[in-house]
């Protein structure tokens, strides 16, 4: 692929892609799209092999890709990557986003989403298929959707699974914030031994010292489906820990968290390019004036922020997360831009955990509202990647094979 699909004979990238053998399969290809970003797609093959049903791969010509940037000739940046993993909230050291952005050069602009919607087009030509399935989890949702409004007429259909929606996401996260309320006292009426009031806990938990940072990271870990979707357990380590006892509390944020993860699992840096050139920040549009002025752009949307709406987080809790502390010191860079339409015209499927602690069931729902033809189905009591589910499996697969 070209580096910038403006230049077609400049500077290329090579995307390992995994596909079926079965190329005369009667509805098409299913391209299978990962998220992050920064995950790659040829590595999970098997895994995602297993949550198909068997008859839709026989139906469907299954195809996998390492989007720009990720697998293991993809973007490594030690430093970033050994302090915040495959995180979205972790506050990222300011020595190591400088020494990743140096370390991209040049050409750091150019992992945008609309760069991989590109990708997913030359794609399409080279497998000779006149129409594509797109079936994208959490930020692959949005890479799907994203193709689709840039190319309907070449989208037969869309599973969206746990929604980045297509409009784009507040990256102060004051959203991503409120819904962490709803979703613990959601958990505890489900769990009869709860018997407190968890969002009160962690509100106090924040206000007194605990990282609301570390807090987002562990407690969306724990929403994905392979984890600990109904949050089991965790009100009470919250209520433990505003009583004195935070040895509970110590070990949910150690082991709950993404940090971990090598850069060919989920790259940080290529999670830190994608992010800074798609959303879009309190500074974007005055970034070239350096800084300082992006700090104050900051500054005044932090002081037009209502605390209630950040309930149980705080204001420290959104200018410390990784967004924020990453893109403000990320260097001036292109800008995503997207297609003027934004209704989703394709036949889409709209899976969401009620748990999901990574993209609120709001999210979902807004998109819902801005498709043609859209069904949503919110799955109760799960999180994070529905189709890890029976119940989001099964969804899919009368979807797809309908």
């Amino acid at each position: 692929m070209p580096l910038d699909h403006q230049r077609p004979d400049g500077p290329s990238l090579d995307l390992a892609v995994a596909a079926a053998d079965n190329v005369d399969a009667p509805r098409g290809v299913l391209l299978m799209l990962t998220g992050g970003p920064g995950q790659p797609g040829v590595p999970l093959l098997a895994r995602v092999r297993a949550y198909l049903a068997p008859e839709v791969l026989r139906e469907y010509r299954l195809v996998m890709f390492d989007q720009r940037g990720t697998g293991t000739p993809g973007i490594n940046c030690p430093s970033l990557q050994r302090a915040v993993g495959g995180s979205d909230f972790l506050t990222p050291p300011a020595e190591a986003v400088d020494e990743c952005a140096q370390r991209i050069g040049p050409g750091l602009g150019y992992y945008g989403t609309p760069d991989t919607v590109e990708d997913i087009e030359l794609l399409r030509q080279h497998l000779d298929a006149d129409r594509l399935t797109l079936d994208g989890t959490s930020y692959g949702s949005f890479t799907a959707a994203q193709y689709g409004l840039k190319y309907p007429d070449r989208v037969q259909s869309l599973v969206l699974d746990s929604i980045v929606p297509h409009k784009g996401f507040d990256p102060l996260a004051v959203d991503l914030m409120a819904a962490t309320g709803t979703v613990l006292r959601a958990a505890c009426r489900q769990d009869p031994a709860c018997t407190t009031d968890p969002v009160a806990d962690l509100a106090w938990l924040v206000q007194h010292g605990v990282s609301g940072t570390d807090v987002m990271e562990s407690l969306s870990v724990s929403s994905l489906n392979t984890v600990n979707p109904s949050l089991k357990g965790i009100p009470a380590i919250l209520h433990a820990a505003r009583n004195g006892d935070d040895a509970g509390l110590k070990e949910f944020l150690q082991q709950a968290t993404s940090s971990g993860l090598s850069y060919d699992a989920l790259s940080a840096g290529l999670h830190m390019a994608t992010l800074c050139s798609d959303l879009r920040f309190p500074w974007t549009g005055q970034s070239t004036r350096g800084q300082s002025a992006r700090g104050q752009a900051l500054e005044t949307a932090l002081r037009r922020l209502d605390p209630k709406h950040l309930y149980p987080y705080d204001l420290r809790t959104v200018r410390e997360q990784q967004m924020i502390q990453g893109c403000l010191r990320w260097p001036a860079a292109r800008t995503s831009t997207y297609p003027k339409a934004q209704e989703l015209l394709p036949p889409t499927l709209i899976l969401q955990g009620s748990n999901d602690l990574f993209c609120p069931v709001e999210w979902a729902r807004w998109e819902q509202a801005n498709a043609r033809s859209a069904r949503l189905v919110v799955v109760p009591g799960s999180g994070h990647g529905v189709q890890r589910d029976p119940r989001g499996q099964d969804e899919a697969r009368k979807f797809l094979l309908g």
